[in-house]
């Protein structure tokens, strides 16, 4: 791929494809990737919605206490 980039004279294939795709053809790739990919898609939903809307995943704030918690208790094993 890199070979194609340099003789069409593009450092990538993100500067190729904007180049080249219409907006229409570009809003269409987006909508094939993130659904080819709900991992990322989940992640941008994610953040989205915590630096606009507020949202908070209570179910990683549960979880994330639970480890912290369950480190403790550990830790306090060891120190005895």
């Amino acid at each position: 791929m890199l070979d194609a980039l340099e003789f069409c004279g593009f450092n990538s294939a993100f500067d190729l494809i904007k180049n080249h795709f219409t907006q229409d053809e570009l809003m269409d790739l987006l909508s094939d990737l993130l659904h080819e990919n709900k991992e990322i898609a989940n992640e941008i939903v994610e953040e989205i919605a915590t630096e606009h809307y507020e949202w908070v995943d209570y179910d990683k704030v549960r979880a994330d206490f639970e480890d912290m918690k369950y480190q403790e208790f550990k830790d306090r094993g060891l120190d005895e």
